[in-house]
Parts: C-alpha cells; structure tokens; sequence
C-alpha cells in the first residue's frame, strides 16, 4: 500500500480542486461500489463526514437519531458541532440476534417533545452488535422525510452470516447518505480517505447537492496524491477483506468454544469486528479488574450502551494463536474474580 500512495505522489503535481474530490478517485468508486461518480464526495474519513453532514441536515440544537447499543462516536462529533442525540434500541434474543425497534424509531421521528430530528445515523453492520440494520428503517425515514445516514465500513466483514445483507447506501426509495472509507476496508488504519455517496429522490438529491459542495469546498481535505492512489488501492480491497474475514471467522470460533457454555454466553455476530460475550459479573469496573489483575484488555459493555451489565467486548482482530491465548487466559481471570 504504501509503495502505491509513494508512486502516486512521484507523478507530476497537478491541483485541480474539485469541492467532491477528485474525478479519478469518484470514477473508481462508482466502478466499485455503483452510482455516479457526481453522487460521491470524497473526505479526510468518515469522522469528517459526519461532521458536513451534521451541518448541512441539522441547526444548532436539533439531534440526529443514533442506535442503541452503539459505538461511542457519533455522540461526540454531535457535540462539537452544537447538536444533540436521541437513541433508537434494538433488542437481542438469543441464538436469533438483534432487531431495530422500528417503532420506537417512528415515535422518536414523530414525538412533538424535545428537539427535532434532522436526520437517522444507521450502522450497517452495527459496531459492537454486528448486527445488519433492518431495511425497513429506511421505510420509516422515508415515510417521515428524515434524511438517513448510513455508515458501512464494516459491511463486508461478515462472520456468522452466510453473506452481507444488501448495501443500504445507493438505495433511492429514500434520501441515503452512504459511508464508507480506506482504512477499514483495506484494515489500513494510516489511509485516511471516506466518501459520502448521495442517492434518493431527484428532488431532493438536486437540492441538496450544491449545499453540500459548499460545504466540502469550505475544507477541500484529501491531498491529491491519496486520492490519485484510490484506484490502485481499491484493487487490493478484496483480498485483504478476504484475509481479515478469514481471521475474524476463526476468532469467533475461538470465542463459542470458550464462552457458549454456562456460566457464559457469546451472543450471534453476523458482521464486523468484535464479539460479545455474557459473564455472570455485574461489576462496572470489572475490564478494569481484568486489566490490572491479569493485564487483559477488553471492553465493557456499558462503553457501548447495552443494558446487561455483565457483557464485555472482545476484538476479533488478533491473529488467531495470540486471540486463543487470550480467551484460555480470559477464561481463568473471570473464574478467579467471579469466585
């Protein structure tokens, strides 16, 4: 990767600012991904994305909708740009999974208490549940006139699904704002460059457009080089997915051979990175414990919003003989601190 963005900014210097990026790069996406390359924006990720996006569907003091459980993220990037959060749950019954409340989704669109609601963030899959968003939310947005925003940069990263649910971005039933980025789907954490993809009814997509071009040509983020790589790099996307999908397959493995037997549980994880797992512990500093006991470092379940104050979140990403290790040695520090 790196020899492609050093070959990239060898060739001769050419700025040409364009407020969507540059044209090879959004040529490339719409190759990949569908669409037209005058329905992407380019960004410096997807923090910054949410961030445009907040100012061009929301005034100070409204909120956008935001899962729960979830990652803490969007909640802070609210904050810094004036606005506020109201949560939509979704429920988990295990083996099934996770379903969106839709319901209480609509009532959140509808209540005439507390602030507006200027657009729906959706995680598809969701970071921590790894659960695909019900397809039907984007029914609700749409019945609504809510604008949905719609993050997937874990989507191909499947796990215990047989294949990704469909995309929810490029979906023209409703008004979709669709991300996406570099750094998880080539697991590049140094590749700093997201996209927005803009897809839904004419009218709306021709209004808001020009808004939004005012805004990406306000910061104009992603050097030339980085974006002159994004062809290059976009052919080296299925098969490091491939081999991170590989990985997190085998780690959740590993994690129902230790933990889907009382006293534990690992709940089902169709998508993404991570895995949770049910401990009869209701300690709120119990990854702390664990930290500082047995210099094992998890996340706690309360990080990500979710009700069961025993759950804790495992990163499927270590190679699978270190991740073995640490569910064998997990195993004997919660056995000693639950006794």
């Amino acid at each position: 990767m790196s020899e492609i963005v050093a070959r990239a900014a060898s060739r001769p210097p050419a700025y040409q600012p364009d407020p969507r990026g540059a044209i090879r790069a959004r040529e490339a996406l719409a190759a990949r991904f569908g669409g037209s390359p005058e329905d992407y924006w380019l960004t410096a990720g997807t923090s910054d994305a949410y961030g445009w996006l907040f100012t061009l569907l929301t005034d100070p003091g409204e909120a956008v909708a935001v899962p729960r459980p979830g990652y803490p993220l969007v909640g802070p990037l609210a904050c810094l740009a004036g606005i506020n959060t109201v949560d939509y749950p979704a429920y988990y019954l295990h083996p099934h999974g996770w379903e969106n409340d839709l319901d209480a989704l609509d009532q959140v669109l509808t209540s005439p208490d507390g602030p507006r609601v200027g657009a729906v963030v959706a995680v598809h899959p969701n970071n921590p549940t790894g659960a695909y968003t019900d397809p039907g939310l984007l029914e609700v947005c749409a019945r609504r006139g809510t604008p949905v925003i719609v993050d997937e940069v874990f989507w191909p990263f499947t796990v215990e699904a047989a294949v990704p649910a469909g995309r929810l971005s490029g979906t023209d039933a409703a008004w979709v704002f669709g991300l996406d980025g570099l750094s998880k789907l080539l697991a590049a954490p140094h590749l700093k460059l997201g996209w927005i993809r803009l897809a839904g009814p004419h009218d709306e997509v021709a209004r808001v457009a020009p808004v939004l071009d005012r805004i990406a040509d306000a910061y104009l983020p992603v050097s030339t080089p980085i974006a002159d790589a994004v062809p290059d790099l976009l052919e080296l996307a299925d098969a490091q997915v491939g081999r991170v999908r590989d990985r997190i397959t085998a780690n959740m493995a590993v994690t129902r051979q230790f933990f889907d037997q009382p006293p534990y549980r690992a709940r089902r994880t169709d998508a993404g990175w991570t895995a949770l797992i049910d401990v009869p512990h209701g300690d709120d500093d119990l990854a702390v414990t664990l930290l500082e006991r047995a210099h094992i470092a998890v996340q706690p379940g309360w990080l990500y919003d979710l009700d069961s104050a025993g759950a804790l979140a495992l990163s499927l990403l270590p190679e699978t003989s270190a991740f073995t290790d640490g569910c064998r040695l997990l195993c004997d520090a919660l056995a000693r601190v639950i006794d």
